[in-house]
């Protein structure tokens, strides 16, 4: 994928999260009130100095609970808001935190919840202490006396049977690098087959499986007979909609070249929570890299509504759909929300990118500058940047040298990503190579990236288009996207 998920890294934020409204279409969940919309607010359990403290997995674990049993989709803020950005949130939104204690094999767990309107005019929290138990009666009392209602019994489907296997599921969903991922991997796939009715612990696998491709692909297999493919499926088998499985898949899915897959996958996760921020995400990514701007940008204009005046842009990838319909000042603001105190090279590549196609190289260059430094992380967009960077400096020679060694690094990976090929391919054509430009095009669209309307239209492509084998690409590129329209139009991308 082409962005930030080469680091995966996941700060604090807060984000309004909505409740799920949808039929169960007979997939196994039971629906026991009428869905109405609930807002939460997750807030992070601070670790405490002895290391007692359940960690960081235990939030993402009741993020799943609130997100699969209440309908809710959930993410973190490391503190309370002020009471001025409470005012932007509904009345009614419920805020929870948290707190749980290991002892032994057990699990000692404090929830608390208020409103904001219950905040503002400083009304008490309501609090739930559960002492030492097992912990899946732990987590079983926590769900219980919650105050949202419970719409989907899937507990027993998300919690491990012991206890060992518990604590195990919490290390490994507290794992957030790629190489420590790839490490975890032999625990991870014993928890899996220790636990196989736990979508949790598939949803695990899976995630270190995926995040293991950029470090250690000869791990994981090739698209849909990879051990990543079948941990997704596993887990969304047990647990039908499960939203951060389904993302994840999703976002494999895409990057291997299967968007129709990943697009089959993640409709059938929206009718079930078509308030879950993440799935429009998924459904965005999919579609831009097939050609399905409409629907891409349709899905990103519901997850804004559905986040409201707190979205902000995603950490997973840097959103290019504005781009590829030609909305460039969208792009561009985007880009300006997704900066961070800690430089990125993929952030700062885009920013040159955008630089470059309005003309104003001497800016593009120092961009690019700042994202080729040594030291800048990810790895290829760093690698990325020094190559543009030589083509602005006047080193085309140094710049195809470059590329070509990224081509040959890339050549060994097991997930391809077209989108990335395809910056690839415009690279060489800025370079002047248009034989080696069309060469990766073709790369590209073989492994699935078929955005008609950028192949068509990138100024950087301009080389590849004068090619005598354009023609036949572009219409292998219009035929493909002709068929995915035809399977996903624009409507299916919103409820």
């Amino acid at each position: 994928m082409t962005a930030l998920r080469f680091t995966l890294k996941r700060t604090t934020t807060w984000i309004l999260l909505a409740l799920a409204v949808a039929g169960l279409g007979g997939l196994g969940a039971y629906l026991v009130r009428p869905a109405s919309t609930d807002r939460v607010l997750l807030l992070s359990a601070p670790l405490d100095k002895l290391g007692k403290d359940a960690g960081p997995g235990l939030g993402i674990l009741l993020s799943d609970l609130l997100e699969v049993m209440a309908g809710a989709t959930v993410t973190k803020a490391g503190a309370l808001p002020s009471p001025e950005e409470l005012e932007r949130l509904p009345p009614q939104a419920n805020v929870f935190r948290y707190q749980g204690r290991r002892e032994g094999e057990q699990l000692a767990l404090t929830l608390e919840w208020n409103t904001v309107a219950r905040l503002l005019s400083g009304k008490p929290w309501t609090r739930r202490v559960i002492p030492a138990l097992a912990p899946a009666k732990a987590m079983a009392d926590a769900v219980e006396h919650w105050p949202l209602p419970v719409r989907y019994h899937h507990l027993h489907d998300l919690i491990p049977r012991t206890a060992p296997a518990f604590w195990a599921l919490l290390e490994g969903l507290a794992i957030q690098d790629d190489h420590e991922a790839a490490e975890h991997l032999p625990a991870s796939q014993r928890l899996a087959e220790e636990e196989p009715d736990c979508a949790t612990a598939w949803a695990v696998l899976g995630d270190h499986l995926y995040r293991s491709i950029w470090v250690h692909p000869e791990l994981t297999g090739i698209g849909l007979s990879s051990r990543t493919h079948h941990a997704f499926q596993r887990a969304v088998e047990r647990v039908p909609g499960y939203p951060r499985a389904t993302f994840l898949w999703s976002l494999m899915l895409t990057d291997t070249g299967n968007q129709a897959l990943a697009l089959r996958q993640l409709q059938a996760a929206r009718r079930l929570r078509p308030h879950c921020p993440d799935l429009y995400l998924g459904l965005a990514y999919a579609g831009r890299t097939s050609g399905l701007l409409e629907g891409a940008r349709r899905s990103l204009a519901r997850r804004q509504e559905l986040l409201g005046p707190r979205a902000i842009p995603t950490e997973w990838f840097v959103e290019t759909t504005h781009l590829y319909l030609g909305d460039l000042e969208a792009f561009k603001q985007n880009l300006a929300r997704a900066q961070s105190p800690q430089p990125d090279a993929s952030i700062l590549f885009y920013q040159g990118y955008a630089a470059l196609l309005q003309g104003r190289n001497g800016e593009a260059a120092q961009w690019m500058r700042q994202g080729g430094h040594p030291g800048m992380n990810p790895v290829p967009f760093r690698d990325l940047c020094q190559v543009y960077g030589a083509y602005l400096e006047g080193r085309p020679r140094e710049g195809l040298a470059k590329l070509h060694e990224i081509d040959e690094v890339r050549g060994k990976l097991r997930i391809p990503d077209g989108e990335w090929t395809f910056k690839e391919a415009e690279a060489y054509a800025l370079l002047g190579d248009g034989a080696q430009g069309v060469d990766a095009a073709t790369r590209a669209f073989v492994q699935g990236f078929s955005c008609a309307h950028w192949y068509e239209t990138s100024p950087f492509l301009a080389k590849v288009r004068e090619h005598p084998r354009w023609p036949m690409l572009r219409r292998n590129i219009r035929e493909r996207q002709a068929e995915l329209e035809g399977s996903f139009p624009p409507s299916t991308f919103t409820p």
